[in-house]
């Protein structure tokens, strides 16, 4: 069983990649995805536009499993600062521990998807102790931030889309500089366990924001109709 704290038994005995090789082989990776975009090949694709993907300046420390589980992840942001790059971190909150001590990346986002305990062990299934506890106290971490911070809430249809009240609470103690409301899109692994009718339509986002927006003061700054999304941030 993993402790209350730190990372799951036996995990913290591995050793972690350095951080320069793990950038070092993101960007040759990058650079093969790109082969066959390259301007010679492709007549939409100029000389400029093809360097500078092969050259990425920006990093999300994200997507695939959980990136605070990566014992060096401050050493990882501070590789990205060294080579003028900036950093992106996303988490899902289960390591507050970590988030304490990190060297602070450009943007931090904190994924946040349930009102309340029972939603969050309902849709999330957490593996770890006390899972809806750490996340309140990484939430609450934002304000020792000085980095731009945003709540993202992945919306489901049918699973997480009810208690307003309690997600306004909860986001005003957090007090993030940005809420994203997103819509969960029907793709990948998550198709065999969800359908298609989980997927909110841009209504639903739309209403959902504006519910968040009149119960925290945020105001609804941006959207985009193809990813589902409305931005919101603090009213000046």
């Amino acid at each position: 069983m993993p402790g209350d704290e730190g990372f799951p038994r036996g995990l913290e005995k591995e050793i972690p990649d350095e951080p320069s090789e793990i950038l070092d082989n993101a960007v040759i990776e990058q650079r093969k995805i790109l082969d066959g975009y390259n301007p010679v090949c492709h007549p939409k694709v100029t000389p400029q536009m093809y360097a500078e993907a092969r050259n990425p300046r920006h990093v999300a420390i994200s997507l695939v499993g959980e990136p605070t589980l990566y014992s060096r992840l401050s050493d990882l942001i501070t590789e990205c600062k060294r080579r003028g790059w900036t950093s992106y971190l996303v988490s899902n909150g289960t390591n507050p521990h970590l988030l304490e001590q990190i060297e602070e990346p450009t943007q931090l986002y904190i994924s946040f998807v349930a009102p309340d305990k029972r939603t969050h062990q309902e849709l999330c299934r957490p593996n770890v102790p006390k899972a809806w506890d750490r996340v309140q106290k990484s939430l609450n971490l934002f304000s020792s931030f000085s980095c731009p911070t945003v709540v993202r809430m992945t919306l489901v249809e049918g699973y997480n889309m009810h208690g307003v009240s309690n997600y306004a609470q909860i986001l005003d103690a957090a007090n993030p500089d940005y809420i994203e409301c997103k819509a969960y899109m029907h793709v990948g692994g998550s198709m065999q366990r969800l359908s298609r009718e989980n997927m909110p339509g841009m209504k639903s986002i739309r209403e959902f924001a504006e519910a968040i927006a009149n119960q925290t003061g945020y105001s609804v700054t941006n959207e985009d109709t193809v990813s589902r999304v409305v931005l919101l941030s603090q009213s000046q």
